[in-house]
């Protein structure tokens, strides 16, 4: 038998099989693809480690999506790879080409190095074609899957709910005194001055708690102390540091002075403060301050003055919780009455004690004075006093005239141009101080109102709930377009390799198994072999008798020395022996 009637004998089914079956079976899996996708459409992104819930998860969804796209090039792949090696060898058949034509040609659908071959443009350029598209299917696994996104849907519902507060009026948390309700206020207590200590240093507020879950938001208006300071002159009366800076008066002004004072004249006609109308300190709310910048331990400036008003304040607070993160903004701080203003109510008894009780309770009057000023005052141990330089030969210091001073200031301090080794001290300026001020009074109040102090203290407000909706939306349009494309492409390339199979009917080798390249070019020995039965015949690799000890495959009888086919001895077989 020769070999054009052995290679005449080839089936040609399985190669148009696979062409065809191929794409189909990519068509079905686009059309499932489709269909998935369909199905999630508006459905809500679930979550969950159930195989329902995994399913409908966007991680699910999306692993489902990437899979389908894969298996989905492989067919294309496959499909239109059979069709490219029938184009191969129809033109292969056709012209002569270059060894290196040839391995570029036959390695162009799996290795994009192959198009760097010269010989390969020139001599199969019609082929390059489909070569290209079996890189560009790949492209159907990138943007397959992004044609299923998830959208939001935000809806809000309005109810009516209980919010912490603090209520000044009906709490005596914050303030001393010295051995029973009968007796005047004495000092801020511990809690008040924790509180006040944490939100300073730390710059910020206690952050809230959600009552009413992880996405909601709420409005509350609180009555609460505020300051309100401007930038002045200088109050002689006030603002004395002769004694602070010990009579040098290269050291006047002083870096910082503060003082507490009542800027407005107090009023103490009618028992209005629950502590000792005597004594003329115990009204002071206010406070005043000078700042001076300081170049090598001397005065750079006349300094700058600084007025604080104590306020009854109200105040908006707005509130949002989303998942484990919140917001906290005052929309507004409206002063109401100046602190030294403060008059009892007419039907409070003026002393600060409710008639007839035993033992003694305090008026809500006296309790919310007595509360703002214990506020106030926890907050001066940080503001009142002095800074004056002590310059040495060596290295000079600075003299606070307490350490919480050093703790209070020293946020207001510019630490770019300062260097307080070298005698050199700079404030930030002074309206930027002024409004660092009413906000840490206002920080301060907004920890208070956290419900840190007293949990069991609510008032009632509209909370606004925020639901967001996550779902899938598919955009068909998107995913058909893709693999129309690929598929219409993909057809395209199989209509050119079916009729290259039908015209390679005589020159066989049409297939891409390893059999097919031994029988289309196989040696004279395998001419007698049915290569369509691979499972029965049984070939070795080494130096074939009738080629002159060339190595081919060829049964075990055909070699020149059955001992000798290992790669090994092959130099001493290629030549037929005697």
């Amino acid at each position: 038998m020769d070999r054009s009637s052995s290679q005449s004998s080839r089936s040609h089914y399985i190669p148009l099989v696979k062409i065809v079956l191929a794409w189909l079976v990519a068509l079905a899996l686009a059309v499932g693809h489709h269909a998935y996708y369909s199905s999630l459409n508006d459905h809500p992104v679930a979550s969950g480690k159930t195989a329902s819930l995994l399913v409908h998860s966007q991680a699910g969804a999306s692993a489902i999506g990437i899979a389908f796209a894969t298996v989905v090039v492989a067919m294309l792949g496959l499909s239109s790879g059979t069709a490219f090696l029938q184009c191969a060898w129809k033109v292969a058949r056709m012209r002569a080409f270059t060894v290196s034509g040839l391995d570029a040609m036959w390695s162009s659908p799996t290795s994009l190095l192959s198009f760097f071959s010269l010989d390969f443009w020139r001599e199969a350029r019609g082929i390059v074609f489909i070569a290209v598209l079996a890189h560009a299917f790949q492209l159907v696994v990138t943007f397959a899957p992004g044609t299923l996104t998830v959208e939001i849907d935000v809806s809000t519902v309005s109810n009516s709910c209980a919010v912490p507060a603090f209520d000044f009026g009906s709490s005596a948390l914050l303030y001393d005194v010295l051995q029973s309700a009968s007796i005047p206020y004495n000092a801020p207590t511990v809690l008040a001055q924790r509180l006040v200590s944490t939100t300073l240093l730390s710059g910020q507020p206690l952050p809230p708690t959600s009552p009413c879950g992880q996405n909601c938001s709420y409005t509350v208006l609180a009555s609460a102390p505020g300051f309100s300071c401007s930038v002045g002159t200088r109050d002689f009366a006030i603002l004395n540091w002769t004694d602070a800076i010990n009579g040098l008066s290269q050291f006047s002004p002083p870096p910082y002075f503060a003082a507490i004072t009542d800027i407005m004249p107090a009023n103490k006609n009618n028992g209005v403060f629950p502590w000792d109308t005597d004594t003329e300190t115990q009204f002071m709310w206010d406070f005043e301050a000078q700042y001076t910048n300081y170049t090598r331990w001397n005065p750079a400036d006349d300094g700058q003055n600084l007025t604080c008003v104590v306020y009854n304040s109200t105040y908006s607070v707005h509130y949002t919780f989303s998942g484990t993160s919140s917001s906290v903004v005052i929309d507004k701080v409206v002063p109401q009455q100046a602190a030294t203003q403060f008059s009892s109510p007419p039907n409070d008894p003026g002393t600060g004690i409710v008639a007839s009780s035993n033992p003694a309770i305090h008026t809500a009057w006296y309790n919310a004075i007595a509360n703002y000023f214990a506020i106030v005052r926890s907050l001066y141990i940080f503001t009142i006093g002095s800074v004056v330089p002590i310059p040495s030969n060596s290295a000079g210091t600075w003299n606070y005239s307490t350490t919480t001073l050093e703790l209070g200031q020293s946020q207001f301090i510019q630490p770019a141009t300062t260097s307080l080794a070298a005698g050199n001290l700079t404030w930030h300026p002074i309206e930027q101080i002024a409004q660092m001020f009413e906000s840490t009074l206002q920080n301060i109040t907004l920890s208070i109102l956290t419900g840190t102090l007293d949990n069991t203290q609510k008032t009632m407000t509209i909370c606004t709930y925020t639901n967001t909706n996550p779902h899938f939306a598919y955009h068909k349009g998107r995913l058909w377009l893709i693999y129309g494309l690929g598929l219409g492409l993909s057809l395209l390339c199989d209509l050119f390799g079916i009729i290259a199979l039908f015209q390679n009917r005589m020159i066989g080798g049409t297939g891409n198994n390893f059999s097919d390249f031994l029988a289309a070019t196989r040696n004279p020995e395998l001419n007698e072999l049915n290569l369509k039965e691979p499972g029965r015949i049984l070939l070795k690799y080494g130096p074939v008798t009738s080629e002159g000890g060339r190595y081919a495959f060829a049964q075990q009888d055909h070699f020149i020395d059955d001992g000798a086919s290992d790669g090994g001895k092959e130099s001493s077989h290629l030549s037929p022996s005697g």
